[in-house]
């Protein structure tokens, strides 16, 4: 569905239908792979408030997540409120879309979303949840 500049790529998973909804994978250019979202809003929603969503699969968490993205964009509150707007997407907290992607991320393996290139051996992608990091 979608690329990103981190040479990363979004799959909507699932036959479309109209009352279906579809949850989103995320793979990276390092052959690891993530459920990251329930749905496209949801991955919207995720990629606006939480733009540092790549570090907390990797363990990273507040304060630190997001600090440097932050720094560097004093004004990503008020971007993050207009953009949510402007996409008629629930006003959501850092905290409420960390634990949704979390707890989405969790399901990747047991669900079975872990990509495999079919015939080739070692193929497979990685989940890219990791523990926390203290």
């Amino acid at each position: 569905m979608a690329g990103c500049n981190a040479g990363g790529t979004h799959y909507l998973c699932g036959p479309a239908a109209p009352d279906r909804v579809r949850p989103v994978l995320y793979t990276d250019s390092e052959g690891q792979a993530s459920l990251i979202a329930e749905s496209l809003a949801e991955a919207l929603t995720l990629v606006i408030v939480l733009p540092s969503w790549h570090d907390a699969l990797a363990g990273f968490r507040p304060p630190a997540l997001n600090a440097d993205y932050l720094q560097d964009n004093p004004d990503h509150p008020e971007v993050r409120d207009r953009l949510l707007a402007a996409l008629r997407l629930p006003l959501a907290t850092e905290p409420e879309v960390l634990a949704r992607l979390l707890t989405t991320a969790a399901r990747t393996v047991p669900d079975g979303y872990l990509p495999a290139v079919e015939g080739e051996e070692d193929a497979s992608f990685e989940a890219m949840l990791r523990p926390p990091r203290e």
